[in-house]
């Protein structure tokens, strides 16, 4: 599939205005793999003693949730047209 046209706004124009259940599961699940592969969480230690810093899931699900992980999600529309959304820009929902 060559894509054809990459969208560039300030705002998510593909799809909805929060991240879906499956990119969220995806991102728990990338992040995690990460840090049990020893790199260093982005909560300071005042948020890392709220949770149980040996699981690298509550870790991951925490620095989602605080949108404290530089991460990007690539939204495709069938037209070949894509965008790629910082997480920033994207509300994270409650589980």
């Amino acid at each position: 599939m060559a894509l054809k046209k990459r969208i560039s706004d300030n705002h998510v124009v593909i799809g909805p205005p929060h991240l879906t259940r499956y990119e969220y599961e995806t991102l728990v699940a990338i992040r995690a793999i990460q840090i049990a592969y020893g790199a260093p969480a982005f909560l300071s230690k005042d948020e890392l003693k709220m949770i149980d810093s040996s699981n690298p899931i509550q870790i991951a699900k925490m620095e989602i949730s605080k949108k404290k992980v530089p991460l990007t999600i690539c939204r495709y529309l069938p037209t070949g047209e894509y965008q790629l959304i910082p997480l920033a820009w994207l509300e994270v929902l409650d589980e």
